[in-house]
């Protein structure tokens, strides 16, 4: 082998190992982010813990609670990794925070989480996005 060859191997072997040892990242929690507002007016609460509900069950999301201001929801994968977060919404704006999670390694002292957490939270926050953007044609058309 030439010398080229084993350097590539030796790189490629340090970057399988470097993944496998990354096991957690630092855990994010989603800034507010702000409920578009339109000509038509402002969505009631109603109205957007409906779009939250809608849009986290697009993404495979459970709804597991609500309450005033709050729609708490579970994603599960593969059978044995769940995630449970809060989705806290005023009329103005929402923000989704961790609450729970089952074998995605959770550290509380150091706030790292599986890296899988971070897509996850993304790929709702992008559907809820969505949903709310296209909530006030849908809603007030009728």
């Amino acid at each position: 082998m030439t010398t080229r060859r084993v350097l590539l191997v030796a790189f490629m072997i340090l970057c399988a190992a470097f993944m496998a040892c990354r096991k957690s990242t630092p855990l994010f929690n989603a800034q507010p982010i702000d409920i578009p507002q339109t000509s038509a007016g402002k969505l009631t609460l109603d109205e957007i813990r409906e779009t939250i509900i809608k849009a986290a069950s697009r993404q495979g999301w459970t709804i597991v609670s609500q309450s005033p201001g709050v729609v708490t929801a579970r994603l599960v994968a593969r059978h044995d990794y769940s995630v449970t977060v809060d989705i806290r919404y005023t009329e103005t704006a929402y923000t989704i925070t961790y609450n729970d999670s089952a074998k995605l390694n959770y550290n509380p002292k150091s706030q790292s989480i599986h890296p899988a957490y971070g897509r996850w939270i993304a790929y709702l926050t992008r559907s809820i996005n969505v949903e709310l953007h296209n909530a006030p044609l849908l809603l007030h058309a009728q």
